[in-house]
This record gives structure tokens, C-alpha cells and sequence, in this order.
């Protein structure tokens, strides 16, 4: 068994750590670019993948609501193509970068209970990241919880991946166990 990322020469300590604020910069970038779709609403995330140019308005508009739809703009529902090349790289790039974090949280004294656990977050969560999309466009717009869900499984498995193995590296000593 190895002594702990504790252990490591510091200048692995300090790749894993840089290689690992990067990884932190690129995950809440993902989070941005989602929130500035979608506001993290429900209803701007169904919006955003099923459009409003079919939207009815029965009843008249006050100055304001119809200056925020004017700003908001028409929205297209997603096409199969479209969805199909977002599909696509995420099914790629999101796995392969889950891998690696679990690689780095493998090499942790963390038990393999809460390992397993956190391996099974994120596999849920990606499953459900590509699922949504598809499960809201097509099959029923009450499916946006699954992107909620997914959200909130991707978040504290990336919070794992990276918080573990940091605190591990820079804070831990050999007598405790997480």
C-alpha cells in the first residue's frame, strides 16, 4: 500500500495541485456557460431545448414583461443534429476527465466505500447529463429535473475528485483516515 499523497515529492505535489485549479477553472466555466443558458431555471432550460416560438400569450403584456421577452429573444427547440453533436463531445469528454480525477482520488488513503460512492455519483450524474437534453426535447419537459439532478451529482463528485486528493497532498497527515 503507498504511504499517501502526503508522501509525494513536492513536485508531483505541486502538478497534481496545479493540474487540479485548472480542472476547478474549467468545471465552474462548464457551470457559467450553463447558467448563461439557462439562469439554472427550469423553465429557461426547457426553453432553451424545446424553444418558444410556439409560446401563446392570452392574455396582454404589461411594458415590462414584454420588454423582457424582447430581450430575452425567440428561442429554436434544439434539432436532432444539434443535440447529437453536443451528444457527442460531451459523451467523450466528460468520461475521459471523470477518469482521470477518480485516477488521482484512487491514489488517496480515502476508504473505498466513499471511493465506490463518489465513482457512482459521477457515473450517475453523466448518464443523466446526457440523458436530459434528449429525455426533455423529446419524450416530456418535466424531465429538467434529471439536468438538476445531474447538476447537483456532477458538483459534489467534481467537489470529491479535487477537495480528496488536495487536502490529502497538503493538509493530512499519516494518522488520519477520511
Amino acid at each position: 500500500m503507498s504511504s499517501g499523497m502526503w508522501s509525494l515529492p513536492i513536485s508531483n505535489k505541486i502538478f497534481f495541485t496545479f493540474f487540479l485549479s485548472i480542472m476547478t477553472i474549467a468545471i465552474g466555466l462548464g457551470f457559467l456557460n450553463y447558467y448563461e443558458r439557462t439562469g439554472f431555471s427550469p423553465q429557461k432550460t426547457i426553453r432553451y431545448y424545446c424553444g418558444n416560438e410556439e409560446e401563446k400569450f392570452d392574455t396582454p403584456l404589461s411594458a415590462e414583461e414584454n420588454k423582457s421577452k424582447l430581450e430575452e429573444g425567440l428561442f429554436f427547440a434544439k434539432s436532432y443534429r444539434e443535440l447529437l453533436e453536443v451528444t457527442h463531445t460531451h459523451i467523450f469528454s466528460i468520461p475521459i476527465v471523470v477518469f482521470i480525477l477518480s485516477r488521482i482520488l484512487a491514489m488517496t488513503h480515502t476508504r473505498e466505500g466513499l471511493k465506490i460512492t463518489i465513482y457512482g455519483v459521477s457515473f450517475a450524474g453523466i448518464i443523466l447529463n446526457l440523458a436530459a437534453p434528449w429525455l426533455i426535447r423529446y419524450a416530456c419537459p418535466h424531465f429538467v429535473i434529471a439536468f438538476t439532478i445531474s447538476n447537483i451529482f456532477l458538483i459534489l463528485s467534481f467537489g470529491a475528485y479535487i477537495f480528496i486528493p488536495l487536502y490529502e497532498m497538503w493538509f493530512r497527515r499519516d494518522h488520519e483516515i477520511v
